[in-house]
């Protein structure tokens, strides 16, 4: 079977030959036609009936290959952390039941025991094409359920506000399986521009000299990799082609902003402020470069084709944000028989975050509503790291900036606590992601509450 016999997602623009993707042990750029082929052979290993695909994926070619394929044959493919552990994939497997996975080796394996798939295997809704993790350092059952056009509907909008250009070349560190990852891929893939794959990060030495080989021109970040740069202070990167810089993945104070705006303005470029979830395919807002000064603390308007709104706004106009557009999720999913549902969003996101709208229509976010928090650009259910760590001892979940604040119930005893301390921390860095040095651990003697015997949060934060 030829490339060209059947519809390769996200492979539109760009000629056969032109250089596409380059990652960490490629010794070139390989072409728009070599990964057609290359996702051509995932798409015959995979022929058949509508099946979900587990992909542990890496930022390699090979990785990208087979999400393209195995949407380009039909199926629905659940992109996941490469890291999580034996257990932790073992949980997820038996709750979703894959025909395929694809693991560290790229081959295509059966997945759920092949005598149990016909059988026990529900069906899946034929729209749904990705799913992708609600806490993507976890091995949390829950997944956004994301179709194909919701996919392309985001990352034309994105390559639209980014003014994405065939000629641009994207640095793609962020991880495949994160939303923000995915769509930095997908919208240069859209406008048939160059990304340069790596598994390499910003304290890694080699990171930098690798970018400015690729001559990178766009430069997507997190908060954190902001304030590094900043550190390290933008003057010193050396990065002669870059163009524009995009933060997203949680908020980045005004001083850091100005930091990365000053210093691309300086040099002709673009900053961009991008507010997103995972659950909007993910992109909802962008900042423009050239309205930054108006507005420097708003994550800016809406994507081409959403819409926003503020519910019930208080006196001030503040209230929860709801996003409409054809970019929304079609809902949840915590087991293989949720893929059988249809759209329950009907393109409307109640995104549980406070904000309000300034004349102009662009958002500026207060606050959220939800328990849900993003630290180093890794989005975390407070309330599932709560749920673990009261498995050892009474305690409480809050964050405060990049970190988070675990607050248990003191023995009284200095050295009893030292030891509950070690293995919480043991205990997080098994089934969880994130750096051990952003879990702070307070000894408390009582744990506040509201009165009807809820947790005051509010009061909690208000002590840190």
């Amino acid at each position: 079977m030829s490339a060209s016999a059947f519809a390769l997602p996200f492979l539109t623009e760009a000629d056969d030959d032109r250089p596409c993707l380059l990652d960490d042990e490629c010794d070139g750029w390989v072409t728009y036609g070599a990964l057609k082929r290359r996702a051509a052979h995932y798409v015959e290993a995979m022929a058949g009936r509508k099946a979900l695909v587990f992909i542990y994926s890496r930022n390699d070619v090979a990785s990208v290959a087979a999400l393209i394929g195995a949407i380009a044959a039909g199926h629905t493919v659940a992109l996941l952390d490469p890291a999580l552990s034996v257990e932790l994939r073992e949980s997820l497997t038996s709750r979703y039941r894959p025909e395929y996975l694809i693991q560290s080796d790229r081959r295509v394996e059966p997945g759920h025991r092949s005598s149990e798939r016909d059988d026990q295997a529900g069906a899946i809704h034929s729209d749904l094409a990705i799913l992708l993790s609600t806490s993507g350092s976890t091995g949390s059952p829950k997944f956004v359920r994301l179709t194909l056009s919701a996919l392309l509907s985001n990352a034309r909008a994105i390559a639209s506000v980014l003014d994405i250009a065939p000629d641009d070349v994207a640095a793609a560190h962020l991880p495949l399986h994160y939303s923000f990852g995915l769509s930095t891929l997908t919208s240069h893939l859209l406008m048939g521009a160059r990304i340069r794959l790596t598994h390499g990060g910003f304290t890694d030495r080699a990171f930098w000299g690798a970018m400015k080989e690729a001559k990178i021109t766009h430069l997507p970040g997190v908060p954190f990799h902001f304030q590094l740069m900043q550190k390290l202070r933008y003057q010193r990167l050396s990065l002669p082609d870059l163009t524009s810089l995009a933060q997203a993945g949680g908020y980045l104070d005004v001083e850091a902003r100005q930091a990365a705006h000053e210093y691309m303005t300086a040099r002709g470029g673009r900053f961009y402020v991008l507010y997103g979830q995972t659950e909007a395919s993910p992109r909802l807002t962008t900042l423009a470069h050239d309205e930054f000064a108006l507005a420097p603390t708003s994550v800016g308007r809406a994507l081409p084709g959403g819409r926003l709104e503020i519910l019930n706004p208080d006196e001030k106009g503040h209230g929860e944000v709801i996003y409409y557009g054809p970019n929304v999720m079609m809902g949840y999913s915590e087991c293989r028989d949720d893929l059988s549902k249809g759209d329950e969003c009907c393109g409307r996101l109640e995104t549980g975050d406070i904000g309000f709208l300034d004349a102009a229509g662009r958002l500026t976010l207060t606050g959220r509503s939800k328990r849900f928090g993003k630290v180093y650009g890794l989005r975390v259910n407070l309330d599932e790291v709560e749920r673990l760590t009261n498995g050892l001892r009474e305690s409480v979940v809050v964050q405060t900036g990049d970190a988070l604040q675990i607050l248990y119930i003191t023995s009284g005893d200095s050295g009893a606590d030292e030891n509950v301390e070690l293995a919480l921390s043991a205990r997080l860095s098994e089934y969880f992601r994130i750096p051990s040095k952003s879990y702070y651990f307070r000894p408390i003697v009582t744990i506040p509450r509201t009165e009807r015997g809820k947790v005051d949060y509010r009061a909690i934060e208000a002590w840190l």
